[in-house]
Parts: structure tokens; C-alpha cells; sequence
């Protein structure tokens, strides 16, 4: 009797989607310690953690996204949108993706490089902010 079987699950087979599942897990985890007193955020270094930002000293369009996640856990909606408004959108695609739902549309170029070229445009617009 064979207990492990030949073929990989579709977890294993989709790394991405391991992903996406490990930070819904800690995001819910953010929310759980908060409800219990404690926070991951302050279990965060000060210092910056995107490479970008520690190499040009200029915020990446991804900057501020893991302290997003983790205020959108302990529904910190405000402080979720103050760390980067972009995380609603990503948060829902992230739910969607670790639940095998991917959208139809996602799948098409257009799509993708509107979505590209809106984040680029939030970046944009986040740098002039920063500068002006």
C-alpha cells in the first residue's frame, strides 16, 4: 500500500498560491494578536525593508505594503490606506488567488498592462507628493 503519492497537490505545484495563503495566514495572525494585546508591527525593524528604498532612498510602488497587510488584519482600514492605498486591491486579488479564483479577465494582456500602467501612474504621483 502506497501512502505518499506520485503526483504533487496543486499546492505544492503552485508556489505563488503558497504565497498568497502565507500572507492571508499572517494577516489573520496580525489581527489575532492584536485582539490579544501584542502587534507584529512593532516586531518590525525600523529601519526599511524594501531593498529599493534602502538602495535609491525613494519608495517603490510596493513600499509599505507588509505594515498595509498587517493594519488591514487588525482592520485598521485608515491605517492600511496610509501605508499604501494599493492594498485593497491587492489584498482582494491575494484572497482570490490563494482561494483558486482567479478572475478570467486577469489572465488577458490588456488587462495586465492596464493594471501596470496604474501602478505606475500611483507611483508617479506618490514620488511628485514626496518631492513637492
Amino acid at each position: 500500500m502506497n501512502l505518499i503519492s506520485s503526483s504533487p497537490s496543486r499546492l505544492e505545484a503552485d508556489p505563488l498560491r503558497l504565497a498568497a495563503r502565507a500572507v492571508l495566514a499572517v494577516t489573520a495572525l496580525s489581527g489575532l494578536l492584536h485582539l490579544a494585546g501584542c502587534s507584529l508591527l512593532a516586531a518590525l525593524p525600523k529601519a526599511a525593508l524594501c531593498p529599493f528604498k534602502a538602495v535609491t532612498g525613494l519608495p517603490c510602488p510596493g513600499c509599505g505594503m507588509t505594515r498595509a497587510f498587517l493594519a488591514l488584519g487588525r482592520l485598521d482600514f485608515a491605517g492600511a490606506y496610509a501605508w499604501n492605498p494599493l492594498v485593497f486591491p491587492l489584498a482582494a486579488l491575494t484572497a482570490l488567488y490563494a482561494a483558486g479564483r482567479v478572475p478570467r479577465a486577469l489572465g488577458s494582456g490588456k488587462l495586465l498592462n492596464l493594471a501596470l500602467l496604474g501602478v505606475l501612474v500611483f507611483w508617479g504621483i506618490r514620488l511628485l507628493n514626496r518631492i513637492g
